[in-house]
């Protein structure tokens, strides 16, 4: 199935929106969805939230078969490569397991990045968008896990889904 058949089975309806250069296509709670292009030129589509120093986006770059999914914050200290046990759960459905690796933003924020297997990424999008929180949490490490607030992603999900659809 589809990101927009996926999008639809949740019973989700989004227009599909024309945008260039990381613009921003959707915003529904803190939640945005936005397409464009990476630092390097490769189009991508994406979600992401900001917020007291953390930072969350899901990611989807033209020619990639696996989603990439970040994490960042302002309090971090990680090395760049340092991998990094995740565990995410969303509301009380089964956990999401990962090893991230670590590395740094442009604006020197530490961040966390893992992939999401595109046999997974249908499961991983549903639990996404019918969530209301989502807990991260970081083992083995003394780094505070962290809950999100989910309110708003069903709608940026549709909204993703679309645009992977129509520009990946």
């Amino acid at each position: 199935m589809g990101i927009a058949a996926l999008a639809a089975s949740l019973g989700l309806l989004a227009a599909p929106l024309a945008v260039a250069q990381t613009n921003t296509i959707a915003t529904a709670g803190y939640w945005k969805a936005f397409a464009g292009k990476s630092n390097s030129g490769t189009p991508l589509c994406g979600m992401s939230a900001t917020g007291k120093g953390l930072f969350f986006s899901i990611k989807v770059y033209r020619g990639d078969d696996d989603m990439t999914v970040q994490l960042g914050s302002e309090r971090w200290k990680i090395k760049d490569g340092a991998k990094q046990k995740v565990v995410m759960r969303f509301d009380r459905e089964a956990p999401w397991r990962a090893t991230a690796t670590g590395f740094h933003f442009r604006d020197g924020d530490a961040g966390l990045e893992f992939s999401v297997k595109t046999k997974n990424l249908e499961s991983f999008l549903k639990d996404f968008a019918k969530s209301q929180k989502l807990r991260i949490e970081f083992e083995g490490s003394d780094v505070d896990g962290w809950t999100a607030d989910l309110t708003g992603t069903a709608a940026v999900t549709v909204a993703f889904g679309n645009c992977v659809e129509k520009r990946l």
